[in-house]
Order: C-alpha cells, then sequence, then structure tokens
C-alpha cells in the first residue's frame, strides 16, 4: 500500500524557508573524513523508497537524522565528544543505557528506548535538535539547562538500537523531521544546499562521500564480522610464527555495481596475490574484504597491500598501504 501525504506535508515544508533559520555547527569534535565520518543521511523519500540530499543512497526508509559515525571501540573509550550545534535549552535527557550492539532478539525491548542515551534541545522559533546514542554516563548537561553553541554535551557511544558507534543528530521545526543539509522536509533538487541550516562552510567541510574507506589493517586472521574490525585490535600484524599474513579494508558507502580488488606485492612490486571480487549487485552500507598469503619472512622490506574500487559513473579509487618486513637478524 502506497503511503497518503496531505496537503499539509507540503505546506509546512514550504513554510521552513520563510521562518527565521538557525545555523548550526557541526555537532562532533573530530577531524571528518579521517577520524569520523557521515554514515546515513535524512531520508528524503516520502515513499517506500528512499534517497539522501544527494539522491544517492546512504540513508534508509523512513531516517530522520543524521549519522555521524566514528571508527572504533577505542576511539569510543577515548572519548569523542558531541557539541551542542546551538545555544538553546536542555528539555529532555536519558542517561543509563549500556553502550553494546544491538542483538536481534532484543530489537522489540530496545526499540523503546531506541534512541539509547540522549539529550534533546529547544531552540528559538519552533527548532529543537536531539542527540542519540550517547556514552553511557558522559552526558554533562541535565533538564533545564541553557547550553551554548559548542558546549560539550557528553560523547559518541553505543546505547540503544545501533549496530556502530555514532551519534544521530536530529533536527526538528515544530515537530517536523527537517534535513540540516537542504533546510526543508521536502525533497528538493539532487545536491541543492542553498538553503541548508549549516554554519559558515560546514556542507564543504562535510565532502559529500560516496563510498568511503573507513579502516584497514594487517593481521594473522581474517576478521570474521565488523565488531571484531572494531575491538581495535585487528591491525597488529604479524609475528615469525604466524602461518599467514592477511590485509583486509573496511568500507561504507558502496553502490550497486561497485567492483572491490585486493592486492598483496612483494617489496619489487611483483604482485604475491590479487583477487578480484564480484560487482556488487546491491548498495552496501558497510562491507569489508581480506586476501591472504603465507607468511612474507622472506625478503624483508616494504610490502603492499592494495585496494581498487571500480565504480560505473565514478571515478576509480586505488590506494596502497605498507606492511614492513624486518630482516632477520643473525
Amino acid at each position: 500500500m502506497k503511503r497518503q501525504f496531505p496537503l499539509l506535508f507540503w505546506c509546512l515544508a514550504a513554510s521552513v524557508s520563510a521562518a527565521e533559520r538557525p545555523e548550526f555547527i557541526f555537532p562532533v569534535n573530530c577531524d571528518y573524513g579521517v577520524d569520523c565520518v557521515i554514515q546515513n543521511y535524512v531520508d528524503n523519500d516520502p515513499t517506500e523508497a528512499w534517497r539522501d540530499y544527494q539522491c544517492g543512497q546512504q540513508t534508509y526508509d523512513g531516517h530522520t537524522g543524521t549519522d555521524i559515525r566514528i571508527i572504533n571501540l577505542p576511539q569510543m573509550a577515548a572519548g569523542i565528544s558531541v557539541l551542542a550545534a546551538a545555544e538553546g535549552m536542555v528539555i529532555a535527557t536519558r542517561d543509563g543505557v549500556s553502550d553494546t550492539y544491538l542483538e536481534p532478539e532484543k530489537r522489540d525491548e530496545i526499540s523503546k528506548i531506541g534512541l539509547g542515551n540522549a539529550v534533546v534541545i529547544k531552540h528559538q522559533n519552533g527548532w529543537r535538535t536531539i542527540y542519540g546514542h550517547l556514552k553511557q554516563n558522559s552526558l554533562m548537561v541535565q533538564k533545564g539547562d541553557m547550553v551554548t553553541r559548542e558546549q560539550k554535551l557528553g560523547e559518541i557511544g553505543l546505547s540503544g538500537l545501533t549496530e556502530f558507534p555514532h551519534v544521530h543528530f536530529q533536527v526538528q521545526h515544530f515537530g517536523q523531521i527537517i534535513d540540516p543539509f537542504t533546510g526543508t522536509q521536502q525533497f528538493s533538487l539532487c545536491g541543492d544546499t542553498a538553503n541548508n541550516l549549516w554554519n559558515e562552510n560546514v556542507v564543504e567541510q562535510t565532502t559529500y562521500l560516496s563510498g568511503f574507506l573507513l579502516d584497514y589493517g594487517f593481521n594473522d586472521q581474517p576478521p570474521v564480522n565488523y565488531r571484531d574490525i572494531e575491538s581495535g585490535e585487528f591491525n597488529e600484524g604479524i609475528d615469525e610464527d604466524s602461518e599467514h599474513l592477511f590485509f583486509w579494508v573496511r568500507l561504507i558507502g558502496l553502490s550497486a555495481g561497485d567492483q572491490i580488488t585486493l592486492s598483496i606485492t612483494y617489496p619489487d612490486n611483483d604482485t604475491v596475490k590479487s583477487r578480484t571480487f564480484s560487482k556488487l549487485a546491491t548498495g552496501k552500507a558497510q562491507i569489508f574484504y581480506y586476501l591472504g598469503i603465507p607468511n612474507p619472512v622472506d625478503p624483508s622490506g616494504d610490502w603492499q597491500g592494495e585496494l581498487i574500487l571500480k565504480r560505473a559513473s565514478l571515478p576509480q579509487i586505488r590506494k596502497s598501504f605498507s606492511y614492513i618486513v624486518d630482516a632477520e637478524e643473525d
């Protein structure tokens, strides 16, 4: 059954542009594209399909916020600050929800507190911002507090209905969901950010990344799942007693038709092993690949792991990473 959308939807969407608009800072203290990246955007499609503000697939049906993720759990443990996007009053908080990965059998139970530990801020002119999935016991504000722009609210966590460490940043205007990249709840032209709600050059700083290498590493075992990788313990290399060397990569935001090739080369640039994986039949929010060879105890020097991402309508991405094999002492 198709959804029905009354005329009121369009009237509210159009009215946003006439209201006094906020200017939000980026709500995470991180180096974008290095130790944090946007995993999901607001769903701009009112049907059962989905599309982000660039008409891409980096969202899912009904998604109401911007998911700003970090790389792994050690980074989360060290503390990545979530900041108030604008001044306002804290009107609700929740803390005490544990930082754990979503277990399928607990989905219904956790859905009742889907955003986990969270902060809600009321701004002027009917605007609100919501910050969800914060780290347990990291909240630094409480209901009734007046906060300033850039004030620390808490830290990125893994609480609530989530499968990766991130903050869900949600914008509302008089209760209606607004995409901060477009400044409206109504779907606009692809890439139209003329009325965005960000301060200064945030749109340029948070470059839309259609396919992003999240992390990579070398280890003596292949990763089994994303939790292995996010433990931060899968880039420790190998020792002389290890049987194999595995080169792995993890990417987000891939599209149907994308194709990955991994290679490992000797220090003299000759290829030891290479594999081209099948083209993706559907988009992937997150995916990892790996390639293994016997322990390269000889020759010593700079071995290379190489990633090639071929795309139907976008430039090829090619990256190489070093793995140093030390010479054996006599």
